[in-house]
Order: structure tokens, then sequence, then C-alpha cells
């Protein structure tokens, strides 16, 4: 199975992917980072991986911008799209083109808190659990089918860093893990 993984910033997340490719039984055969100084890209030169690089800054229009993303995606055939921390919504026609093979890891219970600020909304709420979920990408924003999810007790000395680390450690746990069963 062949994988592009898509990112926007640091990369710990498409490092763990990397890492675990071949205990895993997936490829990475490419990558993807619509932010041209982010810190993924220095993970995918250490690993040998190509990384395409599209500034979205560059574009007005966020469906020509995603015609970009697709002739890119058709030329290299992927199996599966991961998002791992890509921080751009997909317009419908390139969510259209690759349905049921983009997948997305989000830092909170869906359908609790989709979007940002997930940390944060969870404890404002006063939620006694918090966790991270992995779904299919569909035109709604963190709504598509769930595939994983995976929760911890929020402690009363968490804040939103605490939780957000403790949101990384299980993702680069089960965010490998799962792409590993999404052929079968």
């Amino acid at each position: 199975m062949r994988i592009v993984v898509f990112f926007s910033g640091t990369g710990t997340n498409l490092e763990s992917i990397i890492h675990n490719q071949k205990k895993y039984g997936y490829e990475v055969c490419a990558c993807f980072t619509n932010n041209p100084q982010a810190g993924g890209i220095h993970i995918c030169e250490d690993h040998g991986l190509e990384c395409k690089v599209i500034d979205n800054n560059h574009f007005t229009d966020r469906v020509e911008y995603d015609k970009e993303i697709d002739l890119y995606l058709n030329s290299i055939e992927p199996d599966f799209i991961i998002l791992a921390g890509y921080m751009r919504i997909f317009s419908s026609c390139l969510v259209d083109n690759w349905e049921g093979q983009i997948v997305n890891i989000h830092p909170s219970l869906l359908p609790k808190y989709p979007g940002l600020n997930t940390h944060q909304r969870a404890l404002d709420a006063g939620d006694k659990y918090h966790g991270t979920t992995i779904h299919f990408v569909t035109s709604e924003l963190d709504d598509g089918p769930i595939i994983r999810q995976e929760s911890f007790e929020i402690e009363p000395s968490d804040d939103p860093n605490s939780l957000m680390d403790k949101i990384k450690e299980i993702e680069h746990r089960i965010y490998p893990e799962t792409i590993s069963f999404l052929n079968k």
C-alpha cells in the first residue's frame, strides 16, 4: 500500500509514520506540504523522500490550489492520502476526486470539538476525557466516518500543553498502526 503524507508544520506525526512503515507494511511514496517553511521538509530530506511543496499563498482561489494538488496526486497515484497536521481545508472537488482515500487525525473525540483549539475547549467544558480521532475526510470539516478513537482521563493538573503532549504520544502510536489496516 502506497501513501502520501500531507503536513504543514513540524512533522512529528510524519516522522512516526515514516519510522513505522516497514513495521506496519505500508510505503510512504511521497510527502506534500503547503508551507515552504515547514519543519517536516527536513524530515523528508533526512529519509530521502520526495516532498512536493506548493505554497498556498501563491493562489487566491482554494479550488485552483486544490486542482494543483489533484494533478500532483494523479501523477503519483497513492492508495491513500494521510493528513498529519495538514492545516488546510480541502475543497469539495478534491475530496470528491479522492473519496474514501483521504484520512485525517484530529486532536479531539469527534464529534466533539471539530476545528481548532480542541485542548482548551475540552478544559473549558470540564470534560472528564480527551483524546484523538482518526477519520475519513468528507466535505464537512472533521465530520467523516470514524476509523478509530483513543482517549485518556483529564487530570486536574492538565492544561492545553499537557493535553497536547498526551495526544501526540497517542497519535504517534496509533496512526501508523491504523494506516496498516486501511487496505484490508
